[in-house]
């Protein structure tokens, strides 16, 4: 059986983008991961990361500013059509 290895991983939110209808509003976030991926997140709990913030996981769990916080499921995609996605949301 394998067995997981403790992995840290920083993200730097890159861009956002506020979706959504006026009572129900979300936003999507570009983040540039120190492992040299990109991909297009989304908390759960629809808060606004800003450009400049960090995220970071830590055994499998996702914080943002020491709090524990829960990202839809997402893929990792390159920089470029990061930027595109995130464009065409």
């Amino acid at each position: 059986m394998r067995t997981k290895k403790a992995v840290f991983i920083e993200g730097h939110i890159m861009a956002n983008r506020m979706l959504g209808e006026a009572s129900q509003p979300f936003c999507i976030h570009s983040v540039m991961f120190n492992n040299g991926k990109c991909a297009i997140v989304r908390a759960a709990s629809g808060v606004c990361f800003n450009p400049g913030e960090t995220i970071e996981r830590s055994d499998c769990e996702w914080f943002f500013k020491d709090q524990k916080i829960h990202l839809l499921p997402f893929q990792y995609i390159k920089e470029n059509e990061s930027q595109r996605e995130l464009a065409e949301y």
